[in-house]
């Protein structure tokens, strides 16, 4: 009996330590659960700037009243004032405010294998780094960095920001992503974050 646990309690620690490395995505040992929220809904948001990718709103990514809440920490709010294009609709009228040092974390949406970038519109004197959150079932966090953006003083759609999602694998079985907002050198106001639910060729 005791072997046997000493055998059990091994694999559970190889099994930790097996979680922070990249294995082949239908190793599929841990899952994520399910999303908080999945939209059906996808067009060519970005197709005024020549981009013909199909992207679904993030949860709460157009940060109207009555939207999915996002998780706003260290001065970040929702303020007035829309983005000038109005990609998500000409009745919009918020917007995400978020001082140097602050983070804005979405509630959970749904991925797959396509997922593969996002974009915003966003304005501002900082940068914005662009991280991906995945929580196991187990507790376990992955964190892949999606890069940084830097806002213009006016309204501007962002550069696709690549998320690596196909990284996401490993050990996970994953169903669900956050995305986390992180401003620094400078306050930003952002607007509209949207994701390609499509791999393109």
């Amino acid at each position: 009996m005791a072997r046997r646990l000493r055998h059990l309690f091994g694999l559970t620690g190889v099994l930790v330590v097996l979680a922070g490395f990249a294995l082949p995505s239908n190793a599929g040992l841990l899952g994520t659960g399910s999303a908080s929220y999945c939209d059906p809904f996808a067009f060519q948001a970005f197709k005024p700037w020549s981009d013909s990718s199909n992207y679904m709103l993030t949860p709460g990514g157009s940060f109207e009243s009555g939207t999915p809440a996002w998780k706003l920490a260290g001065g970040a709010k929702i303020a007035s004032g829309n983005e000038s294009f109005y990609i998500h609709s000409k009745n919009d009228s918020k917007s995400l405010y978020m001082p140097s040092g602050s983070s804005a974390t979405s509630p959970t949406m749904c991925f797959a294998a396509g997922d593969w970038h996002m974009r915003f519109v966003g304005k501002g004197s900082g940068q914005v780094k662009v991280t991906v959150q995945v929580n196991s079932l187990l507790g376990l966090v992955s964190i892949l960095d999606g890069g940084t953006v830097s806002p213009s003083g006016s309204w501007t759609p962002s550069p696709r920001v690549s998320l690596l999602l196909s990284n996401v694998g490993g050990l996970l079985t994953t169903n669900a992503i956050s995305l986390k907002l992180t401003a620094s050198d400078g306050s930003v106001q952002l607007d509209d974050v949207y994701l390609d639910p499509f791999k393109d060729t």
